[in-house]
């Protein structure tokens, strides 16, 4: 049996501590307040939650193993790297224009291109801050390769955003939070490096004050910055409406707003980063794009092919084990919380009746 944790095994270790602290803790008030004869009912209701919980924490590890039959007996070498990849990827409005391939949004390449990257740097650890007017982390850096799969399959465009989400678009939103990450991945993996993929067309709205990335750039070991879209550009969809497509108007009139690539911004960006801009198109091969790594970084190993797919995962029978216990907690706690309000009811009765 192997795990893949999805946050570090100390930090997961560290919380199934202090949940036996924190709930032995609980267990002493209960039972100071408990009445003699009912100790073996809450002592079972306390151990049903503890349990519920320590289960989450061993679920969060993701146990499981490899499958005999997805096995092949002729071991392929493959790559694991000691890397930290962090991806800025744009969400924004504009990601939706459809000038990418054969009439596809702008995402589907980024989409493309994220799970290119994630077959390359196999074993490194991932993070995701996504941008639009502003930025936030979509995915925190971890090793879980197959939930960000997973999470990158469905990537789409921000859908809640304000009316006038076009004006306020920023590039460059995500200085501040890149910044972030790369100070939390070097306090949690110091001997890692870190290469950082930004990934869009450089629109900026004409409300928004873009400004140029300011990094340390020794935290930045490689990386690249990867355009998408057409100079011709294309219409900016703005929503769905009995399947068909709504599209941004100019205000008060009817002429559609169109949504080109700004390659100029784009290089600036890649200047300010300390990585080269490359442009991309639909079924180009993404290898030229990726930087040299050192080979203290990349470590050649054999591994079956296809371990991560073929892996069968076991996370899921602890987490409806949990789900079990938490829902009997849930129905034992509304079940008292009813008969102690009825029992209260019963009391102000009585009180109205003695006046």
């Amino acid at each position: 049996m192997t795990f893949l944790p999805v946050l570090p095994g100390y930090v997961l270790a560290g919380a199934g501590v202090v949940v036996v602290l924190l709930r032995a803790a609980t267990l002493y008030r209960v039972l100071v307040r408990t009445a003699p004869g009912s100790y073996r009912r809450v002592v079972l209701r306390w151990a049903g939650l503890t349990c519920a919980l320590l289960l989450l924490v061993l679920a969060a590890y993701r146990p499981g193993f490899s499958s005999e039959d997805s096995r092949s007996t002729n071991a392929t070498p493959a790559y694991v790297s000691d890397l930290n990849v962090i991806l800025v990827v744009d969400r924004s409005l504009t990601s939706r224009v459809a000038d990418w391939g054969d009439q596809q949004a702008r995402m589907v390449g980024m989409r493309e291109d994220i799970t290119a990257l994630m077959d390359e740097y196999r074993g490194a650890r991932f993070t995701m801050i996504g941008f639009a007017t502003k930025a936030t982390v979509d995915w925190p850096i971890s090793q879980d390769d197959w939930g960000f799969r997973a999470y990158v399959k469905n990537l789409a465009a921000y859908s809640l955003v304000p009316y006038d989400a076009l004006d306020f678009i920023d590039p460059t939103a995500a200085g501040k939070t890149l910044a972030e990450q790369l100070s939390e991945a070097k306090k949690l993996y110091p001997d890692s490096k870190n290469v950082v993929f930004y990934m869009g067309d450089g629109n900026v709205g004409p409300q928004a004050t873009s400004t140029p990335f300011e990094l340390p750039t020794d935290q930045i070991a490689g990386g690249a910055v990867l355009g998408y879209g057409t100079q011709a550009g294309g219409t900016i969809p703005a929503s769905v409406a009995n399947g068909q497509k709504l599209y941004y108007a100019q205000p008060g009139s009817s002429t559609f707003l169109t949504s080109a690539i700004d390659e100029n911004r784009l290089r600036s960006i890649a200047e300010s980063l300390g990585v080269k801009y490359f442009h991309r198109e639909a079924g180009q091969d993404l290898t030229p794009v990726l930087p040299p790594v050192s080979s203290s970084f990349m470590a050649d190993t054999t591994l079956p092919p296809d371990e991560a797919t073929s892996r069968v995962e076991l996370y899921w029978v602890f987490a409806v084990l949990a789900s079990v216990l938490l829902f009997v907690e849930v129905v034992l706690t509304v079940r008292e919380y009813r008969r102690n309000r009825m029992s209260r009811s019963d009391v102000t009765v009585d009180l109205g009746v003695t006046r």
